[in-house]
C-alpha cells in the first residue's frame, strides 16, 4: 500500500471522506468514493482493458454530436461521491471541480465491465446510483461465458453498437 492509501484509510476511520481528500494523480489503483466510503481497486486485467477499448471505439463512431466518449472519467456528485465508470459518453458542458470530472447530469450513457474485484459493486450500488441519476447503463458481466450484456434504463439507439449480435 502506498503512503497516500494508508493515510486515506486512517482518515476514513475518523470521518466520511471527501473528494478533496483523494490524491489527484495515482498509479495502478482506482479510488472511488460513494457517500464518503472509500473503494480502492487495482487496475483491471488485460481482457477488461481490451473490452474497454473496443467498446469505447464502437461508441465513438456513433455517439451524439457534442458528446465525448471516455474510457474512464470521474463522475462527481457533491463532496463525498466520485465513481469512475469503465466507459462513459459525456456532455463536456457539465464538467465540475475545475475539469476533474463530470456531474451526473453530464452522463449520457455508462458501461461497466465486471472484474472479480468490482463485480458486486458494478451490479449493485453503482447500478443504483446510475438509476437514481437516470443514466442509461450497460453492464458486461465477465463471470459468464459468453459474457452477459444487460442494459438498464432507456438505452439510446446509438448505444446498440456495443451489444453482441443475437
Amino acid at each position: 500500500m502506498t503512503a497516500s492509501t494508508v493515510n486515506l484509510i486512517d482518515l476514513a476511520g475518523q470521518r466520511p471522506l471527501q473528494i478533496e481528500d483523494l490524491p489527484r494523480e495515482v498509479d495502478n489503483v482506482r479510488y472511488e468514493l460513494i457517500d464518503g466510503s472509500l473503494y480502492v481497486t487495482p487496475l483491471a486485467d488485460y481482457e477488461h482493458q481490451d473490452l474497454v477499448l473496443k467498446i469505447a471505439m464502437l461508441l465513438a463512431a456513433k455517439n451524439p454530436q457534442g458528446s465525448t466518449v471516455l474510457p474512464g472519467v470521474n463522475v462527481i456528485l457533491g463532496s463525498q461521491t466520485i465513481v469512475e465508470p469503465d466507459v462513459a459518453v459525456v456532455d463536456p458542458a457539465h464538467l465540475v471541480h475545475d475539469g476533474l470530472g463530470v456531474s451526473p447530469k453530464g452522463l449520457l450513457f455508462v458501461v461497466e465491465i465486471t472484474s472479480p474485484s468490482t463485480r458486486r459493486r458494478d451490479l449493485t450500488i453503482k447500478r443504483q446510483l446510475y438509476s437514481e441519476w437516470e443514466v442509461p447503463y450497460l453492464v458486461v458481466d465477465r463471470s459468464t461465458s459468453p459474457h452477459t450484456y444487460a442494459g438498464y434504463g432507456d438505452l439510446p439507439t446509438w448505444a446498440g453498437v456495443v451489444l453482441p449480435d443475437r
